[in-house]
């Protein structure tokens, strides 16, 4: 079972930063998972509200402000304000206002890790006309030499270990990018409504959606990959993979990584006597 850092380390870092994508990373994490919202100036940013409010000293609409405007503001103190270890988490971002991440600045990160891993994007609509987030992801594939066949970035041919995958929660914005994107690549979130198992090779359902529905044995005989969100205790973790889920997105990877390890081992053991 494959394991996604869910805006980064998010558990342990104020999400979708710097100190976030970092952590998740070096502890060698299966795949980041990002959002991504426009700024005035059409550059794709690591963010997943409308607005700035919760996670930033900012105020309004993200696509209201400039890259350079955003690159001001503090995205960090929101979560060490909500941390019982803030001093750790203090000393742990070395720069604060050099916390906010493009999504280039993230795929650059990404490439420097030298490990196969891969990256969830999930488109985040809302803020935008139709097909301009997904002009803008289309932009941002070919400009870092996306290879289709391979699902891979390969910028000025030269191949990377990074491994790409579209996801978002609107049907329409997925077909969008269908035309240069494999069904393969492609990940349909779903939380409340249903859900057409032939429109992408990958399903992104919530943990109580899964659980409430129970549609896993259908969608593993069609061989979609199930990329279940977002795990955040014991149990939905061994109850993820007892179903058979696949993928698994989450807050604390360091966590996720250590008990799938073991779940693993245990496995191993009492299959083969080790």
């Amino acid at each position: 079972m494959k394991i996604f850092a869910h805006r980064g380390a998010s558990a342990q870092y104020a999400e979708h930063t710097r100190a976030a994508f970092a952590h998740a990373l070096a502890t060698g994490v299966d795949g980041i998972e990002t959002d991504v919202q426009l700024s005035a100036d059409g550059h794709l940013i690591c963010w997943h509200d409308a607005t700035l409010d919760r996670t930033s000293s900012g105020t309004g609409p993200v696509r209201d402000h400039r890259l350079a405007d955003l690159r001001q503001l503090d995205v960090t103190s929101w979560k060490t304000a909500q941390s019982s270890n803030r001093d750790e988490l203090k000393a742990s971002v070395t720069s604060p206002e050099g916390q906010l991440v493009t999504l280039d600045q993230l795929t650059q990160m990404m490439i420097a890790a030298q490990y196969p891993v891969e990256l969830a994007l999930e488109m985040k609509i809302g803020a935008c006309a139709a097909g301009v987030i997904e002009e803008a992801v289309w932009e941002w594939l070919q400009r870092w030499g996306w290879n289709a066949e391979t699902g891979t970035l390969m910028p000025q041919g030269r191949p990377t270990e990074v491994s790409v995958s579209i996801m978002s929660f609107s049907n329409e914005a997925l077909r969008r990018v269908a035309r240069a994107v494999p069904s393969t690549r492609l990940c349909q979130l779903i939380d409340s409504h249903d859900v057409d198992i032939n429109a992408t090779g990958m399903i992104g359902p919530s943990v109580d959606w899964l659980t409430d529905h129970g549609a896993l044995d259908a969608w593993n005989q069609t061989d979609r990959v199930v990329r279940m969100w977002t795990v955040e205790t014991n149990e939905q973790l061994t109850a993820a993979r007892r179903m058979g889920v696949r993928q698994i997105t989450v807050n604390d990877p360091a966590w996720a990584l250590a008990l799938n390890d073991a779940a693993s081992l245990t496995l191993l053991d009492s299959v083969g006597g080790r």
